[in-house]
């Protein structure tokens, strides 16, 4: 049971990843902003990993990824505010980077999507809702 209702995780993440993949970057960004600001410190947790992850599939290291970002991995990991606003800085001036992080977060934990931005968490409920 997803937090959809009715829904498979499976089904959640295929429309997540549809819906997401047609997002301008720039409001995602902004949504993936508005959401990591009133997220739980797990939720927070998984999305800095899942933006890590997307730069790992880009072979970069977290480290370099800090470095970049100019913050440090041990105030990312712990979901420091101000390192986490800095990561995803970085993650917006990389193109497509944002909507891989997504689409990993949510593969990861289809319930997160309880955390995201309503832009987010409805644009998916109305793409379950087209199947």
């Amino acid at each position: 049971m997803s937090v959809f209702g009715n829904y498979a995780s499976a089904e959640v993440v295929d429309a997540a990843e549809k819906f997401i993949s047609k997002m301008d970057e720039r409001d995602l960004a902004a949504a993936i902003e508005q959401s990591e600001r009133a997220m739980s410190p797990h939720g927070r947790s998984l999305l800095v990993e899942a933006i890590f992850d997307a730069f790992r599939q880009r072979g970069e290291s977290s480290e370099d990824v800090v470095e970049a970002a100019g913050t440090a991995l041990e105030a990312a990991v712990r979901g420091d505010e101000s390192a986490v606003r800095a990561l995803l800085a970085y993650a917006r001036s990389n193109a497509g980077l944002l909507k891989e992080a997504a689409t990993v977060l949510i593969e990861r934990s289809p319930a997160v999507v309880s955390e995201l931005a309503p832009v987010l968490a409805d644009g998916i409920a109305r793409r379950l809702r087209k199947r």
